[in-house]
C-alpha cells in the first residue's frame, strides 16, 4: 500500500473529551480539531444543542431580557409605554402611534390605518404590524432593491380580541407572554441547529478531497462533525454582530464567517495530510510497493 493512503490510528485510550473541551479546541486549537471529530462522535448531538442554545441566548434571550429591563418590566411597558388603547366592536383605537424593537422583531401600531401594506414600511425586517382592523406579521427583505414582501399571518382584530381589550388586558396576559417568549427561544435554537448543520454538510461535501487523502480514518460523519466544530468561531462572530444591531453589514460578516470556517478546516486537516514526497510518488509511480 502506498504511504500516501496510509491511515493514522487514533489512540482511543486518551481521556474523554467534554463538550466544553470541543468548544475551546474549536476556538483556539484548530490543529487538534480533526482528531477530536473522530474521537467525539457521541458528543456531537450535545454540541449541536449547546451551540443552538448559545445562539438563541445571544440573539434572542439576552437582547430581549435587556429590552424588557429597560422598559421596567412588562407591567410598566403595557401600562405606561404602550399607548392607551381599546378595542370596541372589533376596531382598535389608540391615542398615538407606537414603535418598539424587541430582539429581531419590530412592533408597530398605527390605528389611522385599517391595516399595514408594503408602502407603509421604509426599512426591511420582521414586523408585527397593528392597524385598527388587522394585525399582521410581515417579513420584508431588500426594500431598496428587489423587495420580498411576505405576510406570515393576517388576523382581524375582532378575532384576536373578541370581547374587547385595553392596556389592563395585556397586563393580565403577562404570564402568557413569558410562555410565548420561551417558545420563541426554542424555535430560534431549533432553526439555528438546522441552519448550521446544513452549512456543515456543505462544507464537508466541498472538503471531501482533503478527507479522502487524510491519514486519519475519517468517515463522512466524522467530516460533518469536524466542519460543524469548525463553524464555531464564525457562528459566534456573526451572531455577536446580530445581537449588537449589525455594526458591520450582515453580508460582510457572513462572508467573514465563511472564510474563517474554511481556514479552520484547512488548519485542522493540515497535520494529517500526506507529505509532499508521498504525493509526488503517487503521481510519478515511485515507491509503489511501500
Amino acid at each position: 500500500m502506498s504511504i500516501y493512503t496510509e491511515k493514522k490510528n487514533i489512540n482511543i485510550n486518551k481521556p474523554k473529551i467534554r463538550i466544553m473541551d470541543i468548544f475551546m479546541i474549536s476556538l483556539v486549537r484548530a490543529r487538534e480539531l480533526a482528531e477530536t471529530s473522530v474521537r467525539t462522535a457521541s458528543r456531537f448531538v450535545g454540541y449541536v444543542i449547546f451551540i443552538s442554545i448559545l445562539v438563541a441566548l445571544m440573539t434572542f434571550a439576552v437582547p430581549g431580557a435587556s429590552k424588557i429591563v429597560s422598559f421596567g418590566g412588562f407591567s410598566n411597558l403595557f401600562r405606561n409605554v404602550v399607548p392607551a388603547f381599546e378595542v370596541d366592536d372589533g376596531v382598535l383605537t389608540a391615542d398615538k402611534k407606537f414603535e418598539m424593537k424587541l430582539t429581531n422583531l419590530k412592533i408597530v401600531m398605527d390605528t389611522d390605518l385599517d391595516e399595514y401594506g408594503f408602502s407603509d414600511f421604509e426599512t426591511d425586517g420582521i414586523y408585527v404590524a397593528i392597524g385598527s382592523k388587522y394585525i399582521k406579521m410581515i417579513s420584508i427583505t431588500d426594500i431598496d432593491e428587489e423587495s420580498t414582501y411576505n405576510e406570515i399571518y393576517r388576523y382581524p382584530v375582532a378575532m384576536i380580541f373578541p370581547s374587547g381589550s385595553s392596556n389592563e388586558t395585556l397586563v393580565r396576559l403577562i404570564p402568557m407572554v413569558y410562555i410565548m417568549m420561551a417558545f420563541g427561544f426554542v424555535v430560534v435554537a431549533a432553526i439555528s441547529a438546522v441552519r448550521y448543520l446544513l452549512a456543515a454538510l456543505m462544507y464537508s461535501l466541498f472538503s471531501q478531497s482533503l478527507m479522502s487523502v487524510s491519514k486519519l480514518p475519517m468517515t463522512f460523519g466524522d467530516s460533518l462533525h469536524m466542519c460543524f466544530y469548525a463553524e464555531t468561531l464564525g457562528i459566534i462572530l456573526v451572531n455577536m454582530n446580530n445581537a449588537m444591531g449589525y455594526p458591520v453589514s450582515s453580508f460582510i460578516m457572513s462572508a467573514v464567517g465563511i472564510f474563517i470556517t474554511i481556514i479552520i478546516i484547512h488548519k485542522a486537516m493540515g497535520p494529517h495530510m500526506p507529505d509532499i514526497d508521498d504525493i509526488l510518488n503517487r503521481f510519478t509511480g515511485g515507491d509503489k510497493d511501500s
